[in-house]
């Protein structure tokens, strides 16, 4: 049996590696390709930067891809060779790669690179986007929407069966389970494609969307703690001999808290430094991955709570601009410009409306895509 703090060490070893080694060397090796490219964008202090730092994605997603499968291969030759029965860490970073969907983040990723590279500021926001659909028009933030709402219904089917699984000791009656199934599935996909536009419009300044991503997804993880506390309290035989149901769940989280922020603090420094943008790929991703945590282990009533929630500030968004806004109250600012290269005092006032990740020529209030040039 593996003891407990080796199990540890060799879960946030592992997490380190997928959620953040690989994607920080891999940016760090990408950056001055980025830097020279064509694809270039005017930021809100009317810098060139590369609106490319979102491809910090896709390095992670074939990190913890790769690390998870290794990992799990390598558990299945220690038991049949007897070496090692049963290993720990392969059962904790399962439990925390089930809530890193990496299908969902790469094809957001790729929805919002489309939107990049082909998108126009002809068409913004729900509501344009939704006119252009009634008269027979697809425009790119209009398939972003769609493919991401897709993606995202067909990732909550399983989080909606277990959520019902988990409430039918309690229900007899069938029509009953079948509703929780079927709220639980529209309202976690919801939560996952709101929570990838909400994100994605707030990349108007330096490092803006990587607080707004960390704050959600922290409080995602902390969120669901005291449930995955409370399963493995009543679930002992669930987790393998002699292993603390409690601590393995406290380390779940922390395994979980480092892959999701892993991708931060690879690109913090460029976004920062204004050396580069998440850009509409950057932004959606990191949303979904955060919506999806929120999707897959909140209850049914925390759903549709998170589900109002960003659905008012998606809403908000086309009536204000989120950088007045903060402007106008002195924490938000403070915080908002923590560790930013400039904190924007030279930007002429009609800037302040910036676009992508404050492009001079737009404004924070473009709804799907509020980052369309």
């Amino acid at each position: 049996m593996t003891p407990m703090w080796i199990a540890g060490i060799v879960s946030v070893g592992l997490a380190l590696v997928a959620g953040w080694g690989v994607p920080a060397l891999g940016m760090r090796a990408l950056m001055p390709a980025l830097e020279r490219s064509r694809m270039r964008v005017v930021n809100y202090r009317g810098r060139e930067v590369t609106p490319g730092l979102g491809l910090v994605w896709v390095l992670w997603a074939v990190g913890v891809w790769t690390v998870t499968v290794v990992a799990d291969g390598l558990d299945s030759v220690l038991a049949m060779t007897g070496t090692l029965q049963p290993a720990v860490y392969p059962d904790v970073l399962r439990e925390a790669a089930w809530l890193v969907p990496v299908l969902l983040v790469t094809a957001a990723f790729a929805f919002g690179l489309i939107d990049d590279a082909f998108g126009g500021a002809d068409t913004k926001g729900f509501r344009g986007h939704i006119d252009a659909l009634r008269h027979g028009r697809l425009t790119t933030g209009g398939l972003k929407m769609l493919g991401i709402g897709l993606a995202s219904l067909a990732v909550c089917v399983e989080p909606a069966l277990r959520r019902a699984f988990d409430a039918a000791g309690g229900i007899s009656q069938p029509r009953t389970v079948a509703f929780v199934v079927l709220a639980g599935w529209l309202l976690g996909a919801a939560v996952i494609a709101l929570a990838a536009n909400l994100i994605n419009l707030t990349d108007l300044r330096p490092g803006r969307a990587l607080k707004c991503y960390s704050l959600l997804a922290v409080g995602a993880v902390a969120a669901a703690l005291p449930g995955a506390l409370g399963s493995a309290a009543i679930a002992e035989e669930q987790v393998p001999s002699g292993v603390a149901p409690a601590p393995q769940a406290i380390l779940v989280a922390v395994v979980l808290v480092i892959l999701l922020l892993g991708p931060v603090v690879a690109v913090w420094r460029y976004d920062l430094g204004e050396r580069g943008m998440l850009g509409d790929a950057g932004a959606n991703a990191a949303g979904a991955l955060a919506g999806f945590v929120l999707a897959a282990t909140l209850p049914l009533w925390g759903l549709a709570v998170a589900a109002t929630l960003l659905l008012a500030l998606n809403l908000l968004s086309e009536k204000i601009s989120f950088s007045e806004s903060i402007e106008k109250v002195p924490l938000l600012r403070w915080l908002d410009g923590l560790g930013r290269a400039h904190d924007g005092s030279d930007v002429a006032a009609g800037l302040d409306a910036g676009g992508e990740n404050g492009t001079a020529a737009t404004a924070d209030t473009g709804g799907t895509d509020g980052e369309a040039r």
